[in-house]
């Protein structure tokens, strides 16, 4: 009693912190309708109208810069004969934004010093009305394409807006240029240089989503800032034309699995009839798509749209059964995108709503290739922190199916921190800090996992 009794008095500090802080503006709702734009962050840059006089991209930067309709520039790229390249644009179009499906989008292309094409992607807006951030990329793979693709030299790398007839504003855009170094002579894990078929098992049957408590998570307005999160069920609030993300750390022989839903209950009938309402996409560590959510609903059921990927294999990328096997080359961060589309779509939906999210990393870890160079001071692969938090989260989400008794007053409590505001200063995160130890001792005490990290 005494050890809750502490734990609760922390939660009230920090839930009152995070009250004076909303209070004080610091909340994250713009807008009349509430709707938050995706916040590019990096290094200014103004792309070039030819390949000539392009500025260059440095690997493992991340660079900010805008396209109008119909626009096209140009950056340099220099890469040597051994390394794997992404060249990956995030294309935000503004929350309610007029965009016609399939007409609308971004184009991205990596060039050889002599022009041949090495990779492209091109990105498009899959529902007309719903204008949320697009993101792929164009990619040299060392063991295919052109053979000038294979050489060193300054290639150039090339983000095109393609425009329908309505959205005239430019769209901001962040670019990032990922160099995966190359893998010791023999060390792929593949049985020759070109393996005939990759690991994914696209045949086997998706995972079971999790149950249990669902513990507050404040979505990330784009990549930079993307909590990470492991296997468990997870709660948001998100507005109409909004998309929030989140990172997922994935190892070797691993797949993720996540289902996103509208938490309806008996005095929120309307949400069942928002069958539209929900998308979700899943990107790899360099932000390439990995797999569109599809409608997951039976009859009678609230909305929900569930991705599961194929397990991560080095030898995916050589695959020829579709980019959705190739993007699963590598361990590391994922993303999961989950957009809560606007009233001309769903129009049942005119304020926020709570947003459930269930994620599973399935499958057995394993060792993966030996690289050169650390993968990890590249952006792949995962570091011990990221491993830390996948298992912590595991072992919350088994502690919650085996009905692992929780206090209704600190429930009520972790609401006020998810969802009061997001707090500044030295205070707040002292507060959460002493909170988390607190509940880890009791954890400990009790002979189960300590709560979901924040």
């Amino acid at each position: 009693m005494k050890d809750r009794r502490t734990v609760r008095a922390g939660l009230a500090a920090v839930a009152a912190l995070c009250v004076v802080a909303a209070a004080q503006g610091t909340s994250l709702a713009e807008g009349a309708a509430g709707a938050q734009a995706y916040e590019t962050r990096g290094t200014r840059i103004r792309g070039a109208d030819g390949g000539t006089d392009a500025p260059s991209l440095a690997a493992g930067r991340t660079y900010v810069d805008s396209l109008g309709p119909g626009e096209k520039r140009y950056y340099g790229v220099t890469l040597d004969t051994q390394s794997t390249a992404y060249v990956s644009a995030v294309a935000a179009p503004r929350p309610g934004a007029g965009v016609t499906s399939y007409r609308d989008g971004v184009k991205v292309t990596l060039e050889s010093p002599d022009g041949a094409v090495c990779g492209t992607a091109a990105p498009k807006i899959e529902t007309s009305g719903v204008a949320y951030p697009l993101a792929d990329y164009a990619s040299r793979q060392i063991d295919s394409g052109p053979a000038s693709c294979h050489q060193a030299g300054r290639f150039v790398a090339t983000v095109e807006r393609q425009a329908g007839s309505q959205d005239q504003e430019r769209w901001p855009v962040e670019l990032r240029l990922m160099v995966e170094p190359p893998v010791k002579d023999g060390a792929t894990g593949a049985t020759g240089a070109t393996p005939e078929a990759p690991e994914g098992s696209s045949g086997t049957s998706s995972p079971e989503p999790p149950d249990g408590t669902a513990w507050p998570k404040r979505g990330g307005r784009g990549f930079t800032d993307a909590p990470t999160l492991g296997t468990g069920v997870w709660r948001d609030e998100i507005a109409p034309g909004e998309t929030h993300y989140y990172r997922v750390p994935v190892d070797w022989g691993q797949r993720l699995s996540a289902v996103a839903e509208l938490s309806a209950d008996g005095q929120d009938q309307s949400t069942r009839l928002l069958d539209r309402a929900l998308a979700m996409h899943a990107y790899n560590p360099a932000r390439g798509l990995a797999e569109r959510g599809t409608p997951a609903a039976q009859d009678g059921e609230p909305p929900r749209t569930e991705v599961v990927t194929e397990p991560v294999a080095y030898e995916n990328r050589y695959a020829n059964t579709g980019s959705a096997v190739r993007a699963m080359s590598f361990s590391g961060g994922y993303f999961l995108a989950v957009t809560l589309n606007p009233p001309q779509v769903a129009p049942h939906l005119n304020s926020s709503v709570q947003v459930v999210l269930r994620v599973r990393i399935a499958g057995a870890a394993h060792g993966g290739p030996t690289y050169d160079k650390d993968p990890v001071e590249a952006g792949f692969g995962l570091t011990a922190a990221d491993r830390r938090v996948a298992k912590q989260h595991q072992v919350v989400a088994e502690d919650d199916q085996m009905g692992v008794p929780a206090d209704d007053s600190d429930k009520a409590l972790l609401r006020m921190v998810g969802y009061a505001g997001i707090g500044t200063g030295t205070a707040l995160v002292l507060g959460l800090g002493a909170w988390k130890l607190t509940a880890r001792r009791r954890a400990s005490a009790r002979g189960y996992g300590p709560p979901p990290a924040w």
